[in-house]
């Protein structure tokens, strides 16, 4: 990947503050020194130093030079950190999956007493759906050397995290998908065996007809083991799978899943979901259809949030402790792990009042 003139110059002077060249305090060359010195215009040289002042690293007043910011100062002895290239914290949806495996990560670090650097490019670019991580990589490459590692969200193309393996040698952790590069951990979840113990409880209690409201993920791994297990579910029971279910609005989705559980006369009918939240919006549709959960009908969630304990009736869900994942990704950038490898974290049936 090519890098832009601004930024190979912003990294020879971060490396000359790390080789404490430039100590905290010192005037960095000014931008008509560094177009000389590095033969680029003095607009170039001048994106470098903005560049590095955005970041904390140097810091400037009109009509003087830039200088090393204090911060700088025994940087290294002070403090490690590990680096996070994470979503955003969730605060205005009903998903706070996120949130929880972000606190198993900062509880890890606090325990050996490392602290956690958010970068805040990486929040906005998958907070925007954006495709493009080019500014991941640049405040990747950033950041001090006190730094042990990253752990990266699975919207993180291996393209990527690649390059900054490669870049910087620190080791890397991908969390919730498989990661097809050989020096980079995999953290992810694995619903098989709560997906069987819940099948074999649902076909106990009497349910032999089910629907498979599934949110198909491309990335997540638990997404992909999910549909497979709904694959081999409609090889040997009655199913119907709504894979476009919730492309549809609420008006629209009710509407097909009526008709879906009327294709079942006579059945005893569980709905399957890929989340809490869409189990508990089927519930309020089954409810505008005069349909009593679970007397009539019954629903399961995914994932077991906590945010789902608080309605009634208790939602059966297959469940996860999503901080479970973050403090395994931690634990492999603080015990310095070599052994790269896919990390499964199985899941579980959690019996509750919709079955």
């Amino acid at each position: 990947m090519a890098k832009f003139q601004y930024r190979l110059i912003a990294e020879k002077i971060l490396a000359d503050i790390k080789k404490e060249i430039l100590l905290p305090g010192m005037n960095v060359p000014s931008s008509r020194d560094l177009s000389k010195m590095y033969h680029v215009s003095q607009i170039t040289a001048n994106y470098a130093l903005k560049f590095l002042a955005a970041r904390g690293i140097l810091l400037h007043k009109p009509g003087k030079n830039y200088i090393v910011s204090r911060k700088m100062e025994n940087a290294q002895a002070q403090y490690h950190f590990l680096t996070l290239l994470f979503r955003p914290l969730s605060t205005d949806t009903p998903e706070f999956y996120g949130n929880s495996i972000i606190a198993g990560i900062t509880g890890e670090a606090a325990l050996s007493s490392i602290g956690v650097h958010f970068t805040a490019n990486t929040a906005r670019t998958i907070s925007l759906l954006q495709n493009d991580f080019s500014s991941t990589l640049d405040e990747a490459l950033m950041i001090p050397k006190q730094n042990i590692g990253f752990i990266a969200d699975y919207f993180i193309p291996d393209e990527i995290l690649a390059e900054i393996r490669r870049q910087t040698g620190l080791p890397v952790v991908v969390i919730g998908r498989a990661s097809k590069l050989p020096d980079v951990h995999s953290v992810v979840i694995n619903p098989f065996p709560a997906c069987y113990t819940m099948l074999s409880t649902l076909k106990r209690m009497g349910y032999n007809a089910f629907l498979c409201c599934e949110d198909v993920h491309p990335l997540r791994y638990e997404g992909t083991q999910l549909h497979q297990f709904y694959q081999q579910l409609q090889e040997q029971e009655n199913v119907l799978n709504l894979v476009d279910f919730f492309k549809n609005s609420f008006a629209q989705m009710q509407v097909i899943l009526q008709d879906a559980i009327g294709k079942f006369p006579g059945k005893r009918i569980a709905i399957l979901t890929a989340s809490d939240y869409i189990a508990q919006l089927i519930i309020t549709m089954l409810q505008k259809l005069n349909l009593n959960v679970p007397e009539q009908i019954g629903v399961t969630g995914f994932y077991g949030h906590k945010f789902m304990e608080d309605p009634l009736p208790k939602l059966s869900s297959i469940a996860v402790h999503p901080e479970e994942l973050g403090k395994v990704a931690a634990d492999l950038l603080i015990s310095g792990d070599v052994r790269y490898r896919v990390h499964e974290i199985p899941m579980e049936f959690v019996f509750g009042e919709t079955i």
